[in-house]
């Protein structure tokens, strides 16, 4: 019943505030706060995973325990005003108007921005109740907020909540019409994304055209959303003497191989741009096991090696597409060559209600909402493999502690 679940999220949020208080207070550290000093990550070592759950378990008691309380009825009241403070924030850049530990004013900050003082106040205004950003201890006196210090601090937490809020949401607006005007297209060109931009390309076609908001997009991912040493310790790397990353960028997955495993001569593949970059950023001490091609994983693989890796790759194309980038890769495959997928699974009902459920849900959502792609299930993983090529052996799929990503690996049998 509704009354007893209640009550025993309460205990939980309970239990579990009090064991991550007397940690931060064992360790003589700073309890979370919304004031612009507060640390902008809570400091829990990786290592602790108890603390870890513990917070999460914490954050899903009250997310519920929100809902249950409101009821669904209000729920059901759509917030269609919320974003668009944080939008006009930093379209006009209000949290760099002045400086963390100083405050200002409305009048100030209308200045700066060259919007007038009743729209600077009801914007902020909106923000601070809605979101955060700012406080207002005194009226008409503004300070900084964590989370605006945060933005103001750290550039890479700016640029992720402005392509978060100015490229993917307005695809999620119109991602209903993109599936009513194509139902249940594979092609990345008939979006959500495709519509919000009045175009006809798909969403890496139009950032071709477009340097600055390529750019933006790509910092968008290079920020680092699970420990690099993940993937390190949790394979065999012993039999392994290629290592070929496919689509991988700047070759931060290949320099850690190299680094970590002197044996294993790795190959970088991407478009001519990111490899150049890629050489010019490489360590001299690597140049010699660490070698950047330009190669289109949808054209025929040159290079013959033991591993061929894909990371966070194959979600964002859909099913025919993948299984075209599977079957570029035969001519080159030896009796024996693995290929391992390094990405998300889709939860079974065994582990619907976990915060990695509900980012790899959430992420399906955003792939079909840009490019008609997908997250996918366990199971479906094997048959993309089979539909590729019969002699493909699936090997299954594992998921290491502390990782969002599980690494799903095939066998080469000719």
């Amino acid at each position: 019943m509704a009354s007893a679940r209640i009550t025993e999220l309460s205990t939980l949020i309970a239990t579990n505030t009090e064991q991550l208080n007397a940690y931060f207070a064992e360790n003589n550290l700073p309890t979370p706060s919304f004031d612009a000093s507060a640390l902008a990550t809570l400091p829990i070592p990786e290592a602790r995973q108890d603390l870890k759950s513990a917070c999460i378990a914490v954050i899903e008691a009250c997310s519920e325990l929100s809902d249950l309380l409101s009821g669904p009825k209000e729920l059901l009241n759509f917030k269609w005003t919320a974003y668009v403070s944080i939008k006009i924030i930093l379209r006009f850049s209000l949290d760099f108007s002045f400086p963390v530990g100083s405050n200002t004013t409305f009048s100030t900050m209308s200045e700066y921005s060259g919007l007038s003082v009743m729209n600077v106040r009801r914007v902020v205004r909106h923000a601070i109740y809605n979101h955060r950003f700012f406080e207002e201890k005194a009226l008409g006196v503004i300070t900084h907020s964590a989370l605006t210090a945060t933005l103001v601090r750290d550039d890479k937490v700016r640029n992720a909540l402005i392509v978060q809020l100015d490229e993917f949401w307005p695809a999620g607006v119109k991602a209903a019409d993109a599936l009513e005007q194509w139902p249940n297209s594979e092609e990345s060109s008939q979006t959500g994304f495709s519509l919000a931009n009045n175009s006809d390309k798909s969403m890496f076609d139009i950032f071709v055209g477009d340097r600055k908001r390529a750019t933006r997009f790509a910092k968008f991912f290079d920020r680092s959303d699970e420990p690099a040493h993940i993937l390190l310790e949790s394979y065999a790397w012993d039999n392994v003497k290629t290592f070929v990353d496919v689509g991988g960028s700047h070759g931060s997955i290949a320099i850690g191989v190299a680094e970590r495993f002197p044996h294993v001569r790795c190959v970088v593949q991407d478009l001519e741009g990111t490899v150049k970059e890629g050489k010019e950023r490489l360590a001299p001490h690597l140049k010699d096991r660490v070698e950047f091609q330009t190669h289109n994983f949808f054209t025929s693989q040159t290079v013959t090696a033991d591993v061929y890796y894909f990371r966070s790759i194959f979600h964002n194309w859909s099913d025919k597409y993948c299984i075209r980038i599977l079957q570029s890769l035969t001519p080159a495959l030896k009796p024996g060559s693995r290929i391992i997928i390094h990405e998300r699974i889709l939860p079974d009902l065994n582990t619907l209600n976990t915060a990695d459920a509900k980012g790899a849900i959430n992420m399906d959502i955003g792939m079909l909402q840009l490019l008609n792609a997908q997250q996918r299930e366990m199971h479906e993983w094997e048959v993309l493999f089979k539909s590729a090529d019969k002699r493909y052996r699936y090997l299954g799929a594992t998921k290491p502690d502390g990782a969002i990503r599980w690494i799903i690996e095939a066998q080469w049998q000719a």
